[in-house]
């Protein structure tokens, strides 16, 4: 899971147009935090650091997690309608 955690963090953070210290700045958590995911090097997450990042790039929990077992890996992101200021 790890390994799709990262790799989707990254895919929302470059679909949004963020860098990592945008990305930390606007949701609260620290960068190395969120390069350690990306990178595989940070295994999980606490949840309250997975909503503030969720919340920011406008997708859902679930989405950031990856898929369960009946989900399909290439699923593309719910982004949510209303903009996240």
């Amino acid at each position: 899971m790890s390994t799709t955690l990262g790799r989707r963090l990254k895919q929302c953070r470059e679909m949004a147009g963020l860098s990592q210290n945008e990305l930390s700045k606007r949701a609260g958590v620290p960068r190395p935090t969120i390069s350690e995911i990306e990178s595989g090097k940070q295994a999980g997450l606490t949840l309250e650091n997975a909503r503030k990042l969720a919340r920011v790039l406008g997708v859902t929990l679930d989405f950031l997690a990856g898929p369960g077992e009946d989900e399909d890996e290439d699923e593309a992101p719910r982004r949510r309608v209303a903009a996240v200021a």
